[in-house]
């Protein structure tokens, strides 16, 4: 079950969002289907869809298809990052020569070299948990081939920090915003005391079907949304870093980190890993 709440936030301008958080795509799609449309300036993207291609998939029904099985691209290319990175630093154990140790090395120790003992060295584990949530929102003009390569910059940032130690709870994120109010849709995705499971994640976070088929199915359909011509534009293209940074502190909390996808586009891996670790 959903739950709904509004609330106004100032970040230089002040905000009226209209936020539906759910705590799975399953129940996204429930909802849609025992709902009616809202507004007769709605389009019903089930049946009348001018561009699949535009959406990334070839009907509704395939939507529903990678929803319920992950979006297989996705999952081999983070896989084969996986499977890299770890021949790379991530062993937490080393060894190293030292006055004090466990182990003596004889020879050294014979010829009275001072590092005679074999110290071991174990990296510390990072217990932090953060609150992530990746807004995917962008124009008509980004292509799905762009929206699905920035959901994956972000996923594959997230477990790598997983993998040294950080927690996530993970939330996909929608909003349909003009003239100081929006309509927000947020999904959790991925619980921090759970493991990642790519499939799961795949399509809610890195498929444009999930923003343009069942995001859109979402926003045509919730009883307390607002039509919007060219059903609004991304936060992200209103508001400064800065703001939406403040932004998600004041909507999500203390502890949330709000990225979205037009700001992914224009950053590396790496400092995405800098800001969902808080190292700045």
């Amino acid at each position: 079950m959903s739950m709904i709440t509004e609330k106004k936030v100032n970040v230089g301008k002040v905000i009226r969002v209209m936020r539906e958080a759910y705590n799975s795509a399953n129940e996204v799609v429930s909802d849609c289907e025992s709902r009616k449309i809202t507004d007769n300036n709605f389009r019903d993207v089930r049946t009348t869809t001018d561009d699949w291609h535009w959406c990334g998939v070839e009907s509704y029904e395939d939507a529903m298809n990678l929803m319920r099985h992950g979006y297989q691209p996705t999952v081999d290319k983070l896989k084969e990052q996986l499977k890299v990175s770890r021949m790379g630093d991530g062993k937490r154990i080393s060894f190293e020569n030292n006055i004090v140790g466990a182990v003596p090395v004889v020879p050294l120790a014979m010829m009275g070299v001072p590092n005679n003992m074999i110290d071991m060295r174990m990296k510390p584990i990072k217990c932090k948990v953060i609150d992530v949530y990746y807004d995917i929102t962008s124009s008509a003009a980004t292509s799905s081939e762009d929206i699905i390569a920035n959901g994956q910059k972000i996923l594959g940032a997230i477990m790598e920090l997983e993998r040294k130690g950080y927690r996530f709870n993970l939330y996909a994120v929608q909003a349909y915003y003009d003239n100081g109010s929006a309509d927000m849709l947020t999904v959790k995705v991925k619980s921090a005391s759970q493991p990642l499971d790519l499939k799961r994640m795949s399509f809610p976070l890195t498929h444009t079907a999930f923003f343009r088929v069942i995001g859109f199915d979402w926003y045509s359909k919730t009883p307390k949304g607002t039509y919007r011509p060219a059903y609004g534009r991304a936060l992200a293209y209103e508001l400064k870093e800065s703001q939406l940074k403040e932004f998600g502190k004041q909507m999500f909390g203390d502890n949330a980190v709000y990225l979205t996808g037009v700001m992914v586009k224009k950053k590396d891996e790496e400092y995405l890993k800098g800001v969902l670790g808080n190292d700045r």
